[in-house]
């Protein structure tokens, strides 16, 4: 078989060319992303909507002597310092450390300064939700009033209230009966606004957790009143449910 110069010439120049061709280098692998850090301390943080974009979570009172915490926009958090100020009359706080500042005025803004960075932001109110007790098969809300529930003896069930402990007014259960234990659980603010400097009053989230110590059944009363006043005193509010433990 004859091959036509043509041909030949054209095998050779590919064979050269995959011969002096460089290799493909490797695909690098993609760094790692640094994951972020749950911090329980901001878990009640007063949060800033800060001009140009972004946010800032400070967290007030964060040590012994009334420092603050602050994280930008989801990074780690940093503490900061009280700065004594200047007189009685100031109307405004300032906390440093390092090559941090942050100045917090009576208006509910903020101008926060680490490095480069220069913030200015206002402060947004929002909704806490109701702290959620542990061990419960049942969590109620007070749209469950009138409602039947169904649990085994040791279980526990609990119920999410906004009361104004401030004013005196506390629930609890209303003569439970003896086949049922009545706790408080945990409780906390209902607004971010209440974690502000100076904030006073305002309505607080109280748990009420029922557990059920041996087997029954019947309508349990939780009822919201002043617990130094007399019994002939009548109920703020009352809630009521009905449980069966088998």
């Amino acid at each position: 078989m004859r091959i036509s110069g043509t041909a030949l010439l054209a095998g050779l120049s590919l064979l050269s060319a995959a011969c002096t061709g460089q290799p493909a280098e490797p695909a690098k692998p993609e760094e790692a992303k640094p994951v972020a850090v749950a911090d329980p301390a901001f878990d009640r943080a007063a949060s800033f909507n800060c001009e140009g974009g972004g946010k800032l979570d400070l967290v007030f009172n964060a040590t012994d002597t009334g420092g603050v915490k602050a994280r930008l926009d989801g990074a780690a958090g940093v503490t900061l310092s009280p700065v004594p100020p200047a007189n009685d009359t100031s109307p405004e706080m300032r906390f440093t450390q390092d090559s941090t500042t942050l100045v917090y005025n009576m208006d509910n803004t903020v101008t926060y300064e680490s490095g480069d960075v220069k913030k200015t932001c206002a402060f947004e109110s929002a909704s806490i939700p109701a702290p959620k007790a542990d061990g419960v098969v049942h969590t109620l809300t007070q749209e469950d009033a009138g409602k039947t529930f169904e649990v085994k003896v040791g279980e526990k069930v609990s119920i999410a209230f906004v009361g104004v402990p401030t004013a005196g007014y506390i629930w609890g259960a209303s003569k439970p009966p003896a086949w049922v234990k009545a706790t408080d659980g945990p409780g906390g603010p209902t607004s971010t606004a209440q974690m502000l400097p100076g904030f006073a009053g305002g309505s607080h989230w109280e748990v009420i957790v029922i557990e059920a110590i041996a087997a029954g059944e019947g309508e349990i009363t939780l009822a919201q009143r002043r617990p130094w006043e007399p019994e002939s005193e009548p109920d703020a509010e009352t809630f009521k449910f009905t449980l069966k433990a088998s």
